[in-house]
């Protein structure tokens, strides 16, 4: 449990990373994860931000709702489904560090990805965005945050601002749903992950409406640098989490 001082500091950090969560589509689970598995541990910190991603990403796609590109969600929503049911189920069985490693792989390369002469000419049909989100929806499941996977391929799709924001967000949402069930069935959801993922959410609600503001006055070639940044982070960290 963490004392007065190290809840400070989680409450801080929490209202920086889910505003800018709230800008760039993703990123809030990445940078607050470490800090939860080093106050609470692996297995109560991914049902934690578990609900506190789900809270977000339904604040941020109901502020964007009317520019979400409901097709990429539509074949993104039939990937994520199944395979994020079946990330949860490993995750509750299996130590996670192997595929974490890889996962962080796998984000410095889409990076990498997207500055060579195939990457920039490259662009996603609306039918490949189903194995985005088996991708997704397997990250999300098993290491509790979907991360930013899609990011990429959204942005290549033609989606900016909060048109990217929204249709993100709502792809999201289909990682969370067979993940969260997974977890209530597992008894993972006990009061203080309760406590601790409604409160963390409040603020998660709170960084998306921060975002939404901000979106407006920021350039898209910022956001787009914004989530390479982040993909990177993120890939770093989970390089070197355990």
């Amino acid at each position: 449990m963490p004392d007065p001082l190290e809840l400070a500091v989680l409450i801080t950090v929490s209202v920086l990373v889910f505003t800018v969560a709230g800008v760039v589509g993703f990123g809030g689970g990445i940078a607050i994860l470490p800090l939860l598995v080093w106050f609470f541990g692996a297995r109560e910190a991914v049902p934690i931000i578990a609900i506190v991603q789900s809270l977000s990403i339904i604040a941020r796609t109901s502020l964007n709702i009317k520019e979400v590109s409901w097709p990429v969600a539509k074949w993104f929503a039939l990937g994520a489904l199944p395979v994020s049911a079946v990330g949860g189920l490993l995750f509750v069985i299996t130590p996670p560090d192997i595929l974490a490693r890889l996962l962080g792989c796998l984000l410095i390369l889409l990076v990498i990805h997207r500055h060579t002469r195939w990457g920039r000419e490259w662009t996603l049909g609306l039918k490949g965005f189903s194995a985005v989100g088996a991708a997704s929806g397997f990250s999300s499941g098993f290491l509790g945050t979907p991360g930013p996977i899609a990011a990429p391929f959204i942005l290549s799709h033609g989606l900016s601002g909060r048109a990217y924001i929204g249709t993100f967000s709502a792809c999201l949402l289909s990682t969370q749903i067979p993940k969260m069930v997974v977890f209530a069935t597992s008894d993972l959801f006990v009061s203080r992950v309760l406590w601790f993922g409604f409160g963390l959410g409040a603020i998660a609600l709170v960084g998306a409406f921060l975002g939404r503001l901000i979106i407006t006055r920021v350039p898209q070639r910022w956001v787009e640098l914004a989530v390479e940044v982040l993909m990177v982070t993120g890939g770093v960290s989970l390089l070197a989490r355990w």
